[in-house]
């Protein structure tokens, strides 16, 4: 039988379900339809009256009258009524306004007439009132057991795969099955087969761009550098040699932060790590993008506050984030706001453009003023979820302003 079921589809295992009970369940009506409740009646009024023969002959054989019950009415041959004369010994039912029941019999050579009401076997409705809930209730109980049992056998194995799934023991389970368990286990092994590949490409690349980059980078770092230095003070090459100098320190700083990106965020190397200077740092390094500019950079940030965190990925989600607001903002001041557990940095810019949704920070279209440089609004995200850190921003036409809740600070 487990054979057979488990050869069967789900659709199948579900309709032979519903053709059970409703087998059950025309099982039940057809035992009710044999029932005839009339003859039910009339039995149990037989037995009963029959019941009570041995006392009243007993009494009839003393001379005594018998006692009768509420509803019942014993006629000797004198006193029976002229309508009940024609009916011979044993059960009779009689039909009227008022259904009664007759029983005749003898006694000393004499017929006597037991005469009860119908209102007697009052009873009998709610019996057969009260199996017919019986048979709701046991149509109701089949069903349940039914549908306990099919659930139980359907869900099974799904409980099972989605547990091999969540633990990633392999092979998964019903890789063989026929039916749609089989289909979805084996689209779950392919699923996950192409992840892990996936994964290990990225892998390869994060490891190959590590290798590959970092030394041409230092290189172009160390010939700008001496470029710098040998130029004349006068020379105009001197702007655009720093610039080189400074691009290529940031890249090779975007370059450190991709690749932490990438790892656990659970075992990230973290370390209490002091605000205020991380911010100066920062502003240190927008200077440029501040210059022949009417735009004032303020700090409010209390001395000796620090943050249990990942210092370069932190500086990195500080700099861009302060960075693109001196960059946007052509006059009023960029303000940098410490409170406990919050950083702000607001701006008076143009705001975000209507490209970028400030309520879905996730992949970010680039905009017509975006120069390309940084890590992005994105990928800023990207490092404030693997900090286990909170970003809002709040963006109009007269500025923009970034809120940075850090977890547990302390001073």
């Amino acid at each position: 039988m487990k054979s057979l079921a488990g050869r069967m589809t789900l659709r199948t295992r579900i309709t032979v379900s519903f053709v059970l009970l409703m087998l059950a369940v025309m099982a039940f009506v057809v035992m009710a339809e044999q029932l005839d409740y009339e003859e039910l009646r009339a039995y149990v009024a037989s037995k009963s009256l029959q019941g009570e023969l041995p006392r009243l002959q007993a009494d009839i054989a003393r001379g005594t009258t018998p006692t009768m019950p509420q509803g019942s009415a014993l006629y000797t041959p004198t006193t029976v009524p002229e309508a009940l004369h024609p009916y011979a010994p044993g059960y009779h039912r009689l039909a009227g306004p008022e259904v009664r029941h007759l029983l005749v019999f003898e006694s000393g050579g004499a017929h006597y007439y037991l005469l009860r009401s119908g209102a007697h076997y009052r009873y009998l409705e709610h019996a057969i009132d009260g199996y017919a809930l019986l048979v709701i209730l046991l149509c109701v109980l089949c069903a349940f057991w039914i549908g306990r049992l099919t659930s139980e056998r359907v869900t099974a194995p799904i409980a099972r795969l989605a547990d091999a799934v969540e633990r990633g023991h392999k092979p998964f389970p019903f890789l063989d099955a026929h039916d749609e368990i089989g289909v979805l286990a084996r689209a779950f092994a392919r699923h996950s087969d192409e992840a892990e590949q996936f994964l290990q490409r990225e892998r390869c690349f994060v490891g190959d761009a590590s290798h590959e980059l970092r030394t041409p980078l230092a290189i172009i770092g160390g010939a700008a550098e001496t470029i710098a230095e040998q130029l004349p003070a006068g020379s105009p090459l001197v702007p655009s040699a720093e610039r080189i100098v400074r691009t290529t320190e940031e890249m090779q700083r975007q370059l450190s932060c991709l690749l932490l990106l990438s790892r656990d965020p659970q075992r990230l190397a973290r370390a209490d790590v002091l605000l205020r200077p991380l911010v100066e740092e920062c502003m240190a390094r927008c200077r440029p993008w501040l210059a022949n500019k009417p735009v004032a950079l303020v700090l409010d940030a209390p001395q000796g506050v620090h943050v249990h965190t990942h210092a370069e990925l932190a500086r990195s989600v500080v700099w861009n984030l302060l960075r693109n607001a001196c960059q946007y903002t052509d006059a009023g001041e960029v303000r940098i706001t410490l409170r406990g557990t919050l950083l702000m940095i607001a701006d008076t810019g143009p705001g975000l453009p209507p490209s970028i949704d400030p309520q879905q920070f996730r992949r970010f279209a680039p905009s017509a003023c975006q120069s390309g440089e940084g890590l992005g609004l994105s990928i800023v995200q990207r490092i404030v979820e693997h900090l286990g850190w909170r970003m809002a921003v709040d963006s109009s036409d007269r500025g923009c302003r970034f809120t940075l809740e850090m977890g547990s600070a302390e001073a």
